[in-house]
């Protein structure tokens, strides 16, 4: 099982789960977040595409994307959600997909993917195994507020775009649950990662 991928719902820890399993499993990671990130604000042709679509209001002075305000338009108008996916999506798949291709046949390696609308786009299909990253609801809202400062409103709007956990859970392979403290997930992570290098 070398290609692995991680998803969960928003505020639930994949972030800090592909770091912790990518470093113990000395694989090749992947995270649709951070490229999200680097197509946003650097790559040309995207920043193109977006002003074109949503104008000046898309970008912020410094020239990094105004994330707010696209969230604001793609929460609010679907038709602006699949305009800003038919972007994005195709460049992030045209990173991870080829490696997940070639981990697939090397069991030698492992490569890790974050995906965060794994489940929603059906790209489960690519992975040899999937991890959901869980976590409760008073915990989720507690780590964003604190940690991205929205507010609840903003984070029940994350999560109306996303498939609900429970579904989520009942569809990995594996499942970790993220409410206490780093170091206890950490220790989930150990053992998780002991399980693929001794398959």
């Amino acid at each position: 099982m070398p290609s692995l991928a991680i998803t969960g719902t928003i505020g639930s820890g994949k972030s800090l789960l592909l770091h912790k399993l990518g470093t113990l499993l000395g694989a090749k990671t992947f995270s649709a977040d951070e490229e999200n990130r680097r197509l946003l604000d650097h790559d040309p042709e995207v920043k193109k595409l977006i002003l074109s679509h949503f104008g000046e209001i898309s970008y912020l002075t410094d020239g990094t994307a105004n994330r707010k305000a696209l969230f604001e338009l793609i929460s609010r108008d679907p038709v602006s959600r699949q305009v800003l996916e038919s972007i994005l999506h195709p460049r992030l798949q045209a990173v991870w997909k080829p490696l997940a291709e070639i981990f697939h046949e090397n069991s030698d390696f492992y490569f890790l993917a974050e995906i965060p609308l794994l489940y929603e786009k059906k790209l489960e299909v690519c992975f040899d195994k999937t991890i959901v990253v869980g976590c409760s609801d008073s915990v989720r809202r507690k780590r964003l507020q604190g940690l991205r400062s929205l507010s609840m409103t903003e984070s029940d709007a994350w999560l109306k775009l996303q498939v609900p956990q429970d579904i989520k859970v009942t569809r990995a392979h594996y499942l970790l649950w993220n409410d206490g403290t780093e170091s206890q997930f950490l220790v989930q992570t150990q053992l998780l990662a002991s399980h693929f290098l001794n398959v």
